[in-house]
């Protein structure tokens, strides 16, 4: 059976394809294909190879339960690994006035999926760092029989949060509720970063936007507020849709694939995007609908680098210089520029890149440190931020965009130890990261004590998390 993701630039033949329907049913598939290497795939919303699976895969959508239990008075949801987490939210809510602590920008995903690569929101921590138990089906490494474990506390529970599938089958998670909540929301433009920076105080789970060839920030701002939805939240619901869901991204897609005009591009930034955001219009509505967007409308794909904020102004910075360079400005490399990247061996690299015109505003989100050992924001203590560049390239058109890609994560891992996004496209080795993640020797130790034949890595894993 072939499998092809999402963004359909992963794709895979692979010999057996099962979608089980229960534990047990998965149990079975382990024994009858025991000594074989086994894959899980979730919604296929990942850009990087970490679905692939050419021997087994096992497809858990059919098992997608999601039911809430009281534990010492917190409310907990139990969900099936295969539940994508646009169905949990909405059973959360309408059966019990729950949601979840964090939501990423897209609700497609399945919940194992999500929390195995380290899905994020803004200004929370990663899904991950809520999981607080997982049901995981492995061979026992006594005696090789198919097994269910229940994970629950210490690095073990640390390792599991976020695994990349390299630990066994996620049957289940469990994670604490909250109630469901309101966010207020506005947007303004802003000439730098040190304004986007500023608000966070005031408005904790804001992202911001910068702006190709403008170069300024356009800030969403979000905060929860008790006020609640109103004949406006309504109006705003659809005029989001209809000019930044559909219109918006029909224009960017008109631009780049069908007139291909990169000075139109830089027009539509310079004087026309700005004109498309209703700039300081405060609106209510409940938390899933002002946190996500619509963007598995249009078929896309991504990269996101993750840095400290001790080294977000360089990263953007060095960010802002190199679309320059590449989009044909060749003075916009700095001197000192030139300097940081000769003195690591890079200045030839992004001599010889080529050209790429970037054409989709970036977005930058604030990620809580994670209790994990490995999701992008784990490690000491601080906060990480998101900065991600989307491209709309046709799948057979992409060599600009990849070649960019390439440069981007080899540069900023060495110049500002950026950590690229596990379930984005994720172009890095097993040296790289280990030198970003401090705890990736613990992680494998857990793989290893769990999975002791290998039987849930596949070759990508293998080549990012090991040197094998």
């Amino acid at each position: 059976m072939q499998v092809t993701n999402f963004g359909k630039n992963v794709s895979f033949e692979t010999k057996h394809y099962y979608a089980p329907e229960s534990e047990d049913e998965v149990l079975e598939l382990l024994e009858r294909h025991r000594g074989r290497k086994i894959r899980v795939i979730g919604r296929l919303h990942s850009w990087s190879e970490v679905t692939v699976g050419e021997h087994v895969v096992l497809d858990l959508q059919k098992m997608n339960d999601v039911r809430v239990e009281q534990r010492s008075g917190e409310p907990w949801a139990i969900i099936a690994g295969g539940a994508q987490i646009k169905h949990i939210v909405r059973e959360l809510e309408i059966k019990h006035g729950l949601t979840l602590p964090s939501l990423g920008l897209i609700t497609e995903q399945s919940i194992a999926g999500a929390a195995a690569t380290g899905t994020h929101g803004s200004g929370k921590h990663s899904l991950s760092h809520y999981i607080d138990e997982l049901r995981i089906a492995h061979y026992d490494p006594e005696n090789g029989e198919p097994v269910i474990r229940c994970i629950q506390t210490g690095d073990e529970l640390r390792a599991a949060r976020c695994s990349l599938g390299c630990m066994g089958v996620v049957l289940s998670v469990a994670i604490r509720c909250r109630p469901q909540y309101f966010l207020e929301q506005h947007f303004r433009l802003a000439d730098g970063l040190d304004e986007a920076l500023d608000a966070e105080e005031e408005y904790p789970q804001q992202q911001f936007f910068l702006l190709p060839y403008r170069w300024d920030y356009l800030i969403q701002h979000r905060r929860e507020t008790t006020n609640n939805v109103n004949w406006l939240t309504w109006l705003h619901r659809v005029y989001w849709f209809v000019t930044v869901d559909i219109t918006l991204h029909v224009v960017l897609i008109a631009l780049r694939r069908w007139l291909r005009s990169d000075s139109l591009i830089r027009f539509f930034f310079n004087h026309v995007i700005a004109l498309t955001v209703i700039r300081g219009w405060r609106v209510v509505d409940r938390s899933q609908n002002l946190l996500t967007m619509e963007h598995e409308l249009f078929r896309h794909i991504e990269v996101e680098i993750f840095v400290i904020r001790q080294r977000l102004p360089a990263a953007l910075n060095y960010v802002t210089q190199l679309l320059q360079y590449l989009d044909g400005d060749r003075k916009a490399i700095e001197t000192a520029t030139w300097d940081e990247l000769a003195i690591r061996g890079l200045d030839a690299s992004v001599r010889e890149c080529g050209t790429y015109t970037h054409h989709y505003p970036i977005c930058i989100r604030k990620v809580l440190a994670d209790d994990t050992l490995i999701s992008m924001a784990c490690g000491n203590g601080e906060a990480y931020y998101a900065i991600s560049f989307i491209s709309y390239d046709r799948p057979s058109e992409r060599a600009s965009f990849f070649a960019f890609a390439d440069l981007l994560v080899r540069t900023t891992t060495e110049l500002f130890e950026a950590r690229p996004h596990w379930g984005k496209y994720c172009p890095i080795d097993a040296a790289t990261a280990e030198r970003l993640y401090p705890t990736l020797d613990e992680f494998r130790s857990h793989c290893d004590r769990l999975d002791p034949t290998k039987s849930f890595r596949n070759a990508w894993t293998e080549s990012v998390l090991w040197r094998e």
